[in-house]
């Protein structure tokens, strides 16, 4: 499994201030161990190698007490990292920063780009695929919604 996923060159994962930058890395590992086809019970060995200085620290110090739990797999992981690197208030933060995105002055690439990244964090928001268009819709300027 470790040669497939060297092959399509999975990301490293290094602390940023930005959770963005870590859901980015979790759903992009996700693709991966879909294209490579890699069972649930080993995902969690083959992406820790993939962590790195403060991460990688954590899960030296942490892992072993962590991987014991019953029941532990990719999804306890992801929720065990979330809740170290980005705890609660800054999920907020970036759930209501999603709800306040205007597009302003920001081109509609910009706009869309920072509108799925920040969707993440706000999922009851933009629960169904009809919900997410008129949220994205209602964040675009009047300008553009009047078609001026």
């Amino acid at each position: 499994m470790f040669e497939r996923l060297v092959k399509v060159k999975p990301p490293y994962y290094k602390r940023k201030a930005d959770p963005t930058f870590l859901e980015n890395w979790i759903r992009e590992f996700e693709k991966l161990f879909e294209v490579v086809n890699c069972p649930e019970h080993m995902r969690v060995g083959q992406v820790v190698l993939h962590l790195k200085d403060e991460v990688d620290s954590w899960w030296r110090e942490s892992g072993a007490r962590l991987s014991v739990v019953e029941g532990f797999n990719w999804g306890a992981f992801v929720i065990a990292l979330r809740w170290k690197f980005y705890p609660a208030f800054m999920q907020k933060q970036k759930a209501q920063e999603f709800i306040n995105l205007r597009m302003g002055s920001m081109t509609i690439s910009e706009y869309y780009n920072k509108f799925i990244a920040l969707s993440i964090f706000a999922p009851d928001v933009v629960a169904t695929e009809e919900l997410k268009a008129q949220r994205f819709e209602s964040g675009l300027t009047d300008e553009i919604q009047l078609g001026l």
